[in-house]
């Protein structure tokens, strides 16, 4: 019995270790992946980024609408981006509202907002469903 213990304490002992040591190494190399590995901080897309931070730092898309002499679509748009979809369509003259939203999120990428506070995380508006690889589109009620 003596001799058990002798061998199993240490061996126990080296396992814990060990284990706690591929647990650490595991979780250093696991990618801060939104909704997959780590909490989701941006579940309603576009507007939880393009918000109003205070201290007149006000990211609202109607604000960034505004700059770009859009029109008011204020009382159509009640879920961003899904309604924005109404008019920004392939092949329409408004443009695709994927093409649109992609250049400018990664355009001239050493003065972008989005790639440097952001990391250009694809998973800051879009969900992907790990078990079919279905990637879609982020959704929240407009909060302007």
């Amino acid at each position: 019995m003596k001799r058990a213990k002798q061998i199993l304490v240490p061996s126990l002992i080296a396992l814990f270790v060990l284990g706690g040591a591929l647990a650490l190494t595991w979780a250093a190399d696991t990618p801060a992946l939104s909704g997959i590995t780590v909490e989701d901080e941006h579940p309603n897309g576009c507007v939880d980024c393009h918000r109003n931070a205070g201290e007149g730092k006000d990211y609202r898309l109607n604000g960034a609408l505004e700059e770009m002499d859009h029109p008011d679509v204020s009382a159509l748009v009640k879920t961003v981006p899904q309604d924005c979809g109404m008019c920004h369509k392939a092949g329409t003259p408004t443009g695709s509202l994927s093409l649109r939203v992609h250049k400018i999120h990664y355009e001239e990428p050493s003065e972008n907002h989005f790639i440097a506070y952001y990391q250009g995380e694809c998973l800051a508006c879009h969900t992907l469903n790990t078990a079919t690889g279905v990637m879609s589109v982020k959704n929240g009620p407009k909060n302007w």
